[in-house]
């Protein structure tokens, strides 16, 4: 009897998620790998500590406020679900919608918060060499907020769906377009001007403009193949499905923003220590960030 209540759980349950989890572990990894690339490709500067410290720096001031963004679209892993699975799929894109009219409204509040570190930043003591690059690094990376958080809304509401092959698909290649992109404008080649380090900035806002892209295309695609109704899902937002997102997803997102803003304190702590200090501090916490993504992307499919 337990045997097969045990055979049961793995077919019925285990497989499932273990096939979900998959392409979700590597879409995890390959967003980390975009940090890391980021990392190496700024180290090859002549000034190398200088360059890693401000990446350390910009990028996790960036991501203390962007992924509390991002947390707040959690609830679309139980909204779509939960409609997926009873077979509602209109009522998925309904959620979809909502989403998008969500990451629009909380965009200028985030990107304003973003620009509230750099007099912060200045107060500190902090060596001017690292400043001077981790400022506009910040600021790049802040254009890229809104296709940030629609590219997290475009990816649960596939993932909901058990569209997790997409994601992977767009976070690995868009490692090459990253990569493409730190070659491009941090050494000036094909014809850009050498940007040194906040051309991995604006590298990174092009692979997310990519990422969200891609999504988008699959979508609009997959809704044009199987006639899902998506193009037919009324446009007009829905504030109380708006607001329903807002519930489920604001316990994450106040957790991320607690757990990243203790890495960010940490992180302009060292800061003051020296750009030696704080190079090494960006190499460790990537190394560490990697292999957390193995669990982090086994957690989104259990979710789902």
């Amino acid at each position: 009897m337990l045997k097969r209540l045990f055979l049961n759980y793995i077919a019925g349950e285990a497989r499932p998620m273990v096939r979900l989890a998959i392409p979700l572990v590597l879409a995890e990894l390959g967003w980390m790998t975009m940090a890391i690339v980021d990392t190496m490709m700024v180290g090859r500067q002549a000034h190398s500590a200088e360059a890693i410290g401000a990446v350390s720096l910009g990028s996790i001031l960036f991501n203390a406020v962007a992924i509390s963004g991002t947390g707040l679209m959690l609830g679309l892993d139980t909204l779509v679900s939960h409609s997926y699975g009873a077979g509602d799929v209109e009522d998925c894109h309904h959620s979809l919608v909502n989403g998008v009219y969500l990451s629009l409204a909380i965009t200028p509040f985030l990107m304003g918060v973003v620009r509230l570190f750099e007099p912060l930043l200045r107060s500190l003591d902090i060596q001017v060499s690292v400043l001077n690059q981790a400022i506009p690094y910040l600021r790049a990376l802040n254009w890229g907020t809104l296709p940030l958080l629609l590219y997290f809304i475009f990816r649960r509401y596939l993932q909901g769906m058990n569209l997790a092959k997409p994601v992977m698909f767009a976070l690995i290649s868009a490692n090459f377009v990253n990569l493409a992109g730190n070659w491009a404008l941090v050494y000036g080649h094909l014809g850009f001007r050498a940007m040194g380090t906040v051309g991995s900035g604006w590298s990174t806002c092009v692979a997310r403009i990519y990422m969200m892209t891609v999504l988008l295309i699959y979508a609009v695609y997959y809704d044009h193949r199987y006639q899902t109704g998506l193009r037919d899902t009324p446009r007009l937002p829905n504030f109380l499905r708006m607001w329903k997102l807002v519930q489920l997803g604001f316990p994450a997102a106040t957790q991320f923003g607690m757990e990243v803003g203790v890495f960010a304190a940490c992180t302009a702590l060292i800061a003051k220590l020296g750009a030696v200090p704080l190079a090494s501090h960006q190499v460790a916490l990537n190394t560490v960030s990697l292999t957390y993504m193995v669990p982090l992307g086994i957690s989104s499919a259990a979710a789902v």
